[in-house]
């Protein structure tokens, strides 16, 4: 397992059984024209399958990834790309960044990057639907907090540690069954960060976006709560 998360990539169906896919969709099939959608981060498709659309493409910086989205999902379109410099020479009326995907940049400047990719990739009046952590989630992580499953077929551990009031350290350990019935060991270490609400407003404004809606965990018809797990974006080209 050579790629960088490939022995998350891996294990992720199985790590995130619980997700709850079905809330994201709800979000997301109002601005759905089932025209053409852009999935960025799409991990193993599990979102851009259940839309439907002439055109569906996913891209994803993980190999492995693109390998399970592609063998589950034979209605899209995969590829293996890095968010941040992707150029597809095609536009769309639908992007979509979802479960965390933009909590993966390193800095504020590549979370721009980002998004103006994003925006030069939608067609007039397109839009763009991203989540990230909010700031009370991830200010309520405690400095080593630990988490831990395991199956027949695999067991992992998993490590959070503070950088400072908007970043994470997540540090993973898996023990997975090989051929033989033994178990093999890999680690790995991602990084992740979140943002003010205010500084992604800004960014929005910056790029010409427009904004639709904001709101936190999944209340489409609410706001922004001072006390939430994530927040949403509805923003227009």
């Amino acid at each position: 397992m050579s790629s960088k998360y490939e022995a998350f990539s891996y294990l992720y169906e199985a790590m995130n059984y619980d997700i709850p896919y079905s809330l994201w969709i709800d979000i997301i099939e109002p601005f759905n024209k089932n025209t053409s959608i852009l999935d960025v981060g799409c991990g193993t498709g599990e979102i851009l399958k259940q839309l439907t659309a002439s055109k569906k493409i996913g891209i994803d910086n993980s190999e492995t990834m693109i390998e399970i989205a592609t063998r589950n999902d034979d209605s899209s379109q995969y590829f293996v790309n890095d968010m941040k410099n992707f150029k597809l020479n095609e536009s769309f009326d639908l992007v979509i960044a979802t479960v965390d995907v933009l909590n993966y940049v390193e800095d504020l400047d590549s979370f721009k990057r980002v998004l103006l990719n994003v925006y030069e990739h939608l067609n007039d009046d397109g839009v763009f639907i991203f989540d990230i952590h909010s700031e009370s989630k991830v200010n309520a992580m405690i400095e080593g907090e630990m988490f831990t499953d395991e199956s027949d077929d695999f067991v992992y551990i998993w490590n959070t540690v503070k950088d400072d009031d908007l970043s994470l350290h997540h540090e993973l350990t898996f023990f997975i069954k090989n051929e033989d019935d033994l178990y093999e060991r890999y680690f790995e270490s991602h990084y992740q960060r979140t943002f003010t609400h205010d500084t992604v407003l800004n960014v929005l404004q910056a790029l010409n976006f427009k904004l639709v809606k904001a709101f936190s965990d999944f209340d489409s018809d609410g706001t922004i709560r001072d006390y939430s797990e994530r927040t949403f974006y509805i923003v227009k080209k």
